[in-house]
């Protein structure tokens, strides 16, 4: 399995500034809830906590590279360079959201940019108006099967780092979503190098 970087997608084009490649392997299939990281309950809505949790990856120069829904709540990943994380949001009541977040730094567990991550998306949990959702306007559909008719399981973030477990020849990419399920990316990679 490889952790990589899209950074084309179909049509749509992106500067990339590494040279992109993908590593065969399978996807573990699974629902992952427990993280083993840092995690709060908040006094909150799903549709806040997803906002919140959008804009405090953003203020820290991260963001939501994939979004996965799930029976009582969402799972995320994000990641750049140097971390790779995963959130995951679970609805309690529908005014009380519980945030757990696990980030690794190479193989290490990152404990201190877990709980930065926290008090960010608590203090913009207390700034999200009633009226707000989550911004999904760069975001394209993730697909249960390779067919733009199948099931969207997902959301992608163009330009940011993703699981690929497989390249078709389709112009699908298999990639592996938080939860550890498999599911399909229409699209194309791009190689470029720095300049």
């Amino acid at each position: 399995m490889g952790r990589i970087i899209i950074t084309a997608l179909v049509s749509l084009m992106m500067s990339g500034c590494a040279i992109v490649t993908a590593v065969s392997g399978t996807a573990v299939e699974g629902l992952v809830y427990m993280f083993q990281g840092e995690e709060e309950s908040f006094p909150a809505s799903m549709r806040t906590m997803l906002v919140a949790t959008q804009r405090g990856l953003q203020k820290t120069d991260l963001n939501v590279s994939v979004l996965e829904p799930i029976e009582d709540g969402y799972l995320m990943s994000f990641g750049n360079k140097n971390l790779d994380g995963k959130i995951g949001l679970k609805k309690q009541t529908n005014k009380l959201t519980t945030v757990s977040i696990k980030v690794k730094d190479g193989g290490m567990r990152e404990e201190s940019v877990e709980r930065a991550l926290i008090i960010t998306i608590r203090k913009e949990s207390e700034r999200v108006k009633r009226s707000a959702r989550f911004n999904f306007a760069r975001y394209k559909n993730i697909r249960e099967k390779k067919n733009v008719k199948s099931k969207q399981v997902g959301w992608y973030l163009p330009g940011k780092f993703l699981d690929v477990n497989e390249i078709w020849k389709s112009s699908w990419l298999r990639i592996k979503m938080p939860s550890g399920k498999t599911a399909y990316l229409k699209g194309s990679l791009a190689a470029s190098t720095n300049k």
